[in-house]
């Protein structure tokens, strides 16, 4: 078989260009390739696929978590509602018992009390020595001495007696 002179050129470029190609394909130039991992093992598999239940697990439990705090506060603003003044009963200084005492604890505490003026008068004392609450001095002392012992007198004892648990 025979080539034209056009043919054996273009033959000619050809596998010049081939052996340019040789040439400069030099391994250290080229681009790093990475093996092929390995396929995961039956082992790997069960491990990924248990991490990958717990991590669901403490998500769903964390959900719970913040919907049961939730749910929470929202119980406790129903069966706990904000006090007012109204909680106390009517009277001149209920405001001001009110704003003095709510500071530091509920009007409960208040209101199943009864005691004496000179008792209520020595619990301002004993509470600003022992709980650091602000004195109460002058006409702020006696407004508020003075509705709490109009408003919360000392009761009747019980027909069986005095009750030893209240005492």
């Amino acid at each position: 078989m025979s080539l034209l002179p056009l043919e054996k050129a273009a033959l000619g470029a050809i596998c010049a260009l081939g052996l340019l190609v040789l040439a400069t394909d030099i391994p250290s130039r080229r681009a790093p390739h990475a093996p092929a991992a390995p396929p995961p093992t039956p082992m790997a598999l069960a491990t990924a696929a248990a991490e990958a239940r717990a991590a669901a697990g403490r998500e769903e439990a964390a959900r719970a978590t913040v919907a049961g705090r939730e749910e929470e506060a929202r119980l406790a603003a129903v069966q706990n509602p904000p006090e007012t003044a109204e909680a106390l009963p009517p009277g001149h200084g209920r405001e001001e018992v009110f704003a003095r005492c709510t500071a530091c604890h509920s009007t409960a505490i208040i209101r199943r009390s009864g005691l004496q003026p000179a008792a209520w008068d020595e619990l301002m004392d004993w509470m600003t020595e022992k709980h650091g609450m602000p004195p109460l001095e002058g006409p702020d002392r006696a407004l508020v001495v003075d509705y709490l012992a109009r408003s919360f007198p000392p009761r009747r004892a019980p027909r069986g007696g005095a009750n030893p648990f209240l005492n």
